[in-house]
Parts: structure tokens; sequence; C-alpha cells
């Protein structure tokens, strides 16, 4: 069962998209909640 280097081209593009889709999402959720915080200590 022979692969062409096509395929896996387009398997690797895709994983590193999701990893990089999911790195931004996590960096992104832990900024906001570092903000939210900021802000609820702020309000007291």
């Amino acid at each position: 069962m022979h692969l062409d280097a096509v395929f896996w081209g387009s398997i690797i593009s895709v994983v590193i998209a999701v990893v990089i889709f999911i790195y931004l999402g996590f960096k992104v959720v832990k900024l906001m909640n570092e903000d939210a915080e900021r802000h609820k200590g702020e309000h007291q």
C-alpha cells in the first residue's frame, strides 16, 4: 500500500493547522480568564 507525497503533505498540513488552532484557542481562553480576573479585582 503506497501513499503518495501529496497525500502525506495534505495530512501533515491539516495536523499542523489543527495544532496551531488549538494552541491559539488555549492562549485566547487563558488571556480572557486573566483579563476577567483583573476586572473582577478592580470592581470590588
